[in-house]
């Protein structure tokens, strides 16, 4: 097989592989229904991945790393023009990098918010260990930059507001509706970025800048 056959083949398991992940999850996904949709065989999916968990993997990587990096770039950027780094900077990087996402042409670009968002789940933390492992120095980084706009509160209590950060905000870029389970009408269109963005934002900044 050509070197750009492997190439099609791989891009072809992967952007089917996320649509069934972001949508089903990793433990409801049939790995034969994603090479039944992506027109491989499951030997296809075990030479170029080795398995199931290590295909999760590189879609999630795929997403990650340059969404990430879009994030410091950002914030590199911000500190380029001024000397001190704000929470509302950071946050708004992270929403940048959203929107850079959900305005993609790349229609799957979407789907990486509601696909981080069940990373945020327990019965996805070997995932994530994984992830922080191979991503070390992105993680670094951006803890680093929590970290300047936290500089008054311990290293526990800025990884703690990390996390629920990242967590807020992937999980409202995600569209989940949790109104809809508690009443049958409200004002909240969770599908709608501008609105997310909207409140979302001072919502988390003001987490971000609330003392211990």
């Amino acid at each position: 097989m050509s070197q750009g056959n492997d190439s099609q083949t791989i891009e072809k398991i992967l952007h089917v592989a996320e649509e069934h992940f972001a949508v089903h999850g990793f433990f409801a996904s049939s790995l034969r229904q994603i090479t039944r949709d992506a027109e491989v065989n499951v030997a296809a999916v075990h030479y170029h991945f080795g398995s199931k968990e290590a295909l999760f993997v590189a879609v999630l990587n795929r997403r990650i790393v340059p969404f990430v990096q879009s994030v410091l770039c950002g914030l590199a950027q911000i500190q380029a023009t001024k000397q001190v780094l704000l929470a509302e900077d950071v946050v708004d990087s992270f929403v940048h990098a959203c929107f850079e996402l959900i305005q993609s042409e790349d229609r799957n670009a979407a789907l990486f918010s509601k696909l981080v968002s069940r990373l945020m789940l327990d019965e996805y933390r070997q995932f994530r260990e994984l992830l922080a492992a191979q991503n070390e120095n992105l993680a670094t980084s951006l803890l680093a930059a929590f970290g300047q706009i936290l500089p008054d509160l311990p290293p526990q209590a800025v990884r703690w507001r990390m996390h629920l950060t990242l967590s807020t905000l992937f999980n409202a870029f995600a569209g989940n509706d949790v109104l809809k389970a508690l009443a049958p009408a409200t004002v909240v269109n969770a599908k709608d970025p501008l609105q997310v963005a909207r409140y979302v934002k001072p919502f988390v900044v003001a987490g971000l800048k609330a003392p211990i």
